[in-house]
């Protein structure tokens, strides 16, 4: 099955591999949601109830749509409300929400070592390493926390997140200086940057999302653990992304959707050809979600 672009009217195999999803994995920022994070709007700021109308008739035909996203508990609490869902997948797979509305959950920490009973979060004993001491001290202006809707990165309870531009070689010579089992994500480029910020990137560089998490932790490990928890079969699942941090998620789903604007990962073409479960969608971030579940939609009819 060669990668192309997901037809509107899926036929043949591919029509059928679609019919039996009933989970869609899919990443927020530069995915799902408009410049932004808006959800009544296109991708050019004007308003729209489109997605809100695809997530309905999703709910409908019972897909369960599950953000699988780099963001921090507080932040996808609103999201799943504000958008009537029921699980998700943040801090890039280690908190698992397995059910919203009863309040279960687990952390997920892949091959760093975690004592659940050390009254810490994984956050707290990555703090430990030192490894940020250094990342702040050596790329000043060039690397800070993220902002998290203005909550601050201690907010988070995994990961950590960082945005800017620093080498990624660098970044990692520093964690194995340390000895520290985490690894360096890199979780795409910026399409804008919030304030409060004290970036001073230099003219032309757009910056990137970067988490640091625990060893052998991403997206693909994190789906393949909630659907272990959940009992969900990977046959009735798909992915859906735009940056190399989402393209684990591939492998852990039955197929992948890329939103167009993904095309413009250095890594997307490799991924592309190495998948045959991978297809481009038809439009850029917000669109290309809708045109994807849409296809979807028109495959289980």
């Amino acid at each position: 099955m060669p990668n192309t672009v997901l037809p509107a009217n899926p036929a043949g195999e591919l029509k059928e591999r679609l019919a039996r999803v009933r989970y869609v994995f899919t990443d927020l920022d530069g995915t799902m949601l408009a410049p932004g994070s808006c959800v009544l709007a296109d991708n050019d700021g004007n308003p729209s109830l489109d997605l809100v109308a695809t997530l309905l008739d999703l709910k409908r035909t019972g897909v369960e749509v599950i953000p699988c996203s780099g963001r921090n508990r507080s932040m996808l609490h609103e999201d799943v409300r504000v958008l009537g869902l029921n699980s998700y997948i943040g801090e890039m797979g280690g908190l698992l929400m397995l059910d919203h509305k009863h309040n279960d959950w687990r952390y997920f920490t892949a091959d760093m070592p975690f004592d659940e009973e050390s009254g810490k979060t994984p956050h707290e004993c990555i703090e430990e390493t030192g490894v940020l001491d250094e990342f702040m001290s050596r790329w000043p202006g060039l690397l800070e926390f993220h902002n998290d809707m203005a909550n601050g990165y201690k907010y988070r309870e995994v990961t950590v997140g960082m945005r800017g531009e620093v080498p990624d070689e660098e970044a990692l010579a520093i964690i194995e200086a340390a000895g520290a089992q985490l690894s360096w994500g890199d979780n795409g480029f910026l399409n804008y940057i919030s304030a409060p910020t004290t970036l001073k990137l230099p003219e032309g560089v757009r910056g990137r999302a970067f988490n640091l998490m625990p060893l052998g932790l991403n997206k693909r490990r994190g789906v393949e653990r909630f659907c272990e928890l959940r009992g969900i079969d990977r046959e009735e699942t798909l992915s859906i992304g735009d940056a190399s941090s989402d393209f684990l998620m591939a492998d852990a789903t039955g197929l992948f959707f890329l939103v167009e604007n993904g095309l413009k990962d250095p890594g997307a073409q490799a991924f592309l050809e190495g998948h045959e479960n991978a297809y481009v969608t038809d439009g850029r971030i917000v669109t290309g979600w809708i045109n994807a579940m849409r296809a979807l939609l028109a495959a289980k009819q």
